[in-house]
């Protein structure tokens, strides 16, 4: 049964049932709601958009989304972050990442717990930037273990061919969801962009 996030709306979690691939999901979660003939987002919910589908599905949506300029323009310039939720947090991925985020906690985990954890060649990260991620990661962490009283990991103490894999897996998945670092600097990211490859397997959708 799929759960609703507290922060997911109605129509969003009502289309998350029958997305499957990553960019559907992307743009389920950026529905606020649905009316006879209109569709609102969540970083525009002051705004109403006209729209016509001719079929009934999450596809047909987006496709008519798309075939109205001004929603087509909406979802091409969605935010990335939010501030976090104390002054000492980093910001966080807003909620219509949640998949992403999703998929980057089971990358983690995985680092830690996986047999075998390559990284991706392909993707270029110079060893100064492995340690910033792995910092990030250890601040949310200790975080995230003050608030439950747990023991939390140490990404320090992974292998450094962890790290890195660690590192190359986070940003190949960014990728994935049309966030690249000249994306990042802008602070916002394209559902029409997003990989149409289906959520991974270590992700429970």
């Amino acid at each position: 049964m799929l759960v609703r996030d507290p922060e997911l709306s109605i129509a969003g979690w009502l289309l998350l049932r029958n997305a499957q691939r990553l960019r559907e999901r992307a743009f389920s979660r950026t529905v606020e709601a649905l009316d006879h003939d209109s569709i609102k987002f969540v970083h525009t919910s002051d705004q109403i958009f006209q729209i016509h589908p001719v079929e009934p599905a999450v596809t047909g949506l987006m496709a008519a989304c798309s075939a109205n300029t001004w929603s087509r323009d909406r979802l091409a310039n969605v935010p990335i972050s939010r501030p976090g939720r104390s002054a000492l947090s980093d910001p966080e991925l807003v909620p219509m990442l949640q998949d992403l985020a999703d998929i980057l906690a089971a990358e983690a985990g995985q680092a830690f717990t996986s047999s075998y954890y390559p990284g991706i060649p392909d993707v270029q990260i110079p060893d100064e930037h492995v340690g910033v991620v792995m910092h990030a990661l250890q601040r949310e962490m200790d975080r995230e273990g003050k608030s439950r009283q747990r023991y939390p990991v140490e990404f320090i103490d992974l292998p450094k061919e962890r790290q890195r894999a660690l590192a190359e897996r986070r940003r190949w998945w960014f990728q994935k969801f049309s966030i690249t670092p000249e994306r990042w600097a802008t602070g916002h990211w394209s559902v029409w962009d997003v990989s149409e490859d289906e959520m991974p397997e270590m992700v429970p959708i």
